[in-house]
């Protein structure tokens, strides 16, 4: 039940322990909440500091990622020209190469066709003045010989020329 004595006396000792809590808690109590509330500002603070410097990190790393890529790019494509100017010369000394071979056999074959040549030629010019002088021996004398072994080496240059 409700008795007014006890309610009055409630009060009364409510706002007499408020008064003291008051006079010697609530500064100290609103010292300890003003420092808390600055400490988590100052920890917000902290944070979106840390975020930006985080996000100018990221964004430098990003830019070296970037630069690292572009010159990795570039050295492949310096690479790749350097290896097709080097292939490019690598085919043209080949190709000089082969072409000074080509003549060098060239004019092999064409010594060795020309000592053949002469080989046969000398040959031929030996057999025939052989059978000619048999021949002429049997049937005329010296004079009609030298004159037909003159003329027949004559018509042996010819054929050489």
């Amino acid at each position: 039940m409700f008795e007014f004595g006890t309610f009055v006396v409630s009060i009364l000792t409510f706002l007499v322990l408020f008064l003291i809590i008051r006079r010697f808690g609530f500064d100290k109590f609103n010292n300890v909440l003003e420092k808390r509330r600055q400490f988590v500002i100052d920890q917000l603070d902290e944070a979106e500091r840390n975020r930006l410097a985080a996000e100018q990190h990221l964004n430098e790393q990003k830019q070296l990622l970037e630069a690292a890529r572009q010159q990795a790019h570039e050295l492949i494509e310096t690479a790749r020209q350097r290896a097709d100017e080097q292939a490019r010369e690598i085919v043209r000394t080949a190709q000089d190469e082969a072409q000074k071979l080509l003549e060098a056999n060239r004019e092999l074959i064409e010594r060795e066709r020309a000592e053949a040549m002469n080989t046969v030629l000398t040959a031929v010019s030996a057999l025939t003045v052989d059978l000619s002088e048999k021949l002429l021996r049997r049937h005329s004398g010296d004079v009609e010989h030298q004159a037909m072994i003159a003329e027949a080496e004559a018509q042996l240059g010819e054929l050489v020329c």
